[in-house]
């Protein structure tokens, strides 16, 4: 309406298909877009002030004279549509378009058009497909929240390890890499987030995780559906496990806990996972204690998963160690030094 200058929209064509996707210029695609649906008005308010678009204050598109709708028709952008790119330039490109934009990791991530990246975005799609939104996890894939903890997750996979810190850096590397992620890992990812979906259902319940807790969550799966099967002591593992975590201070059903397993070490392991998950996040630290206390719990509420392996059992005595203390003593540094002593973490 102004007669100003829109920068040009950058469009990649995607290898092997007549698709493409917008590499520069999706908020403004969306902004038109959502104008032309009538989502939101004029606001002839905005400096510098034009006394003819004051006018219009208010006015949703369907609204407008016809002079003011045709000179926003005959509008024109430039679309710049780029092929036959190597695998970095587009994100190159991206990067240098958008140095002073305030964009998440995974939104810079997104611009890497190669096999990890595409891995990423269909198991994100996955998830959503699966029912994955803020009312069944807690948040929403908005400004790719779930292609950053699905990066993440995908590459503690192929590292095998908890004790390799995964940062924004590091995934990016691994977005600017020819090779995708392995065929097997992607396979499992998909059966993990079938199995967390179905966990996430299994109750009316609503859960309020954060991309922490969820890639610990995921974790937690993947290592559980190696070591056994039944997938409904899972479920009923993770609700009591949520409705402890959500209601921490009130009162709490011991009942099917070990003998010595008391209410105030049940809460000090939840309070300790709780912290880890909201602070120092990334820390390979909290990633550890993370999966140390889902572990710790779920030995206490099924023991007879103690004998089955060494981890389980391992994490049975140290239960059993932590409760023959005063919960005011279990800090996390004891935590840290029960988990360094089994190497916990050291191999996925």
């Amino acid at each position: 309406m102004r007669g100003w200058h829109i920068p040009p929209i950058h469009v990649i064509k995607v290898p092997n298909s007549e698709k493409q996707e917008v590499l520069d210029g999706q908020q403004r695609l969306a902004a038109i877009r959502d104008f032309l649906e009538g989502e939101f008005s004029i606001n002839g308010n905005l400096d510098p002030v034009e006394p003819y678009i004051m006018e219009l204050d208010g006015l949703s598109w369907a609204d407008l004279p016809k002079n003011i709708s045709g000179k926003i028709e005959d509008f024109t952008i430039r679309l710049l549509t780029i092929s036959d790119y190597k695998p970095g330039e587009p994100g190159e490109l991206f990067y240098r378009l958008n140095q002073p934009t305030n964009l998440t990791s995974a939104e810079q991530r997104n611009a890497y058009f190669g096999e990890a990246r595409q891995q990423v975005k269909d198991l994100s799609e996955v998830m959503i497909e699966l029912g994955y939104s803020r009312e069944t996890l807690g948040f929403s894939n908005s400004r790719m929240a779930y292609d950053d903890v699905i990066s993440k997750f995908l590459l503690t996979l192929e590292l095998g390890t908890l004790k390799r810190k995964i940062t924004a850096n590091t995934v990016t590397s691994r977005y600017r890499d020819s090779d995708g992620f392995s065929s097997n890992y992607i396979v499992e990812a998909e059966d993990v987030l079938l199995t967390f979906y179905n966990c996430l259902i299994y109750t009316d319940r609503s859960v309020k995780l954060n991309k922490a807790s969820t890639l610990s969550w995921l974790i937690f799966i993947c290592s559980y559906r190696r070591l056994f099967k039944s997938e409904e002591a899972l479920k009923k593992f993770f609700l009591t496990f949520e409705v402890i975590r959500k209601e921490i201070n009130s009162s709490v059903d011991i009942s099917c806990l070990p003998k010595g397993i008391n209410k105030g070490l049940v809460n000090k392991v939840i309070a300790i996972y709780q912290d880890r998950s909201g602070s120092r996040v990334a820390d390979t630290s909290s990633v550890v204690l993370r999966d140390m206390c889902l572990w710790l719990l779920f030995v206490s509420y099924f023991p007879e998963v103690k004998d089955q392996n060494s981890k389980t059992l391992a994490v049975y005595d140290s239960m059993h160690y932590l409760a023959t203390i005063a919960p005011s003593s279990i800090t996390e540094k004891s935590l840290e030094e029960i988990a360094d002593s089994l190497s916990w973490g050291q191999k996925l």
